[in-house]
């Protein structure tokens, strides 16, 4: 390898690193059909193999990935209606976990935006929710208290 600095300043400097080999793996590989992932609806379809987040008894199941459409489509339409700010499923994502954007292509059209896998990282360990179900009938006028609102 040879490496010739032409720049006339003395302090600059030439960084020499070895080259970048990446592992691919298609999606299923690398993500599997078991850990909960957030399925954008506007992929739901075309990944039918992912495990999608589960909700139960009102609490949702922490997903370990998301799945995008497109750049225009993300911002258009899935980023809006799944925002936090208007109740959607990001909120808690937002609160919970972080974010990171994998590098990910389409198989023989690299160039083509398909969209994105985003694999979360959670922020802080929280122990799962402990349930107590059960039934009950009420009057319409009970009220088990305040709402807390704020902090």
């Amino acid at each position: 390898m040879v490496a010739e600095d032409l720049s006339l300043t003395p302090e600059d400097w030439i960084a020499v690193t070895p080259p970048r080999v990446p592992d691919l793996r298609s999606l299923q590989e690398y993500v599997g059909s078991t850990q909960p992932v957030l399925l954008d609806w506007a992929v739901g379809l075309a990944f039918p193999c992912q495990q999608p987040m589960l909700h139960a008894n009102g609490i949702a199941e922490i997903p370990k990935f998301r799945i995008t459409p497109d750049y225009s489509a993300k911002k258009l339409d899935t980023d809006t209606w799944e925002d936090g700010t208007n109740g959607g499923l990001l909120g808690i994502t937002d609160l919970l976990l972080r974010a990171h954007v994998m590098a990910t292509y389409l198989s023989r059209d690299w160039a083509r935006d398909w969209g994105s896998l985003r694999k979360f990282d959670t922020l802080v360990d929280a122990p799962p929710a402990q349930l107590e179900l059960g039934t009950a009938t009420r009057s319409g006028l009970w009220s088990p208290g305040k709402i807390r609102i704020g902090p």
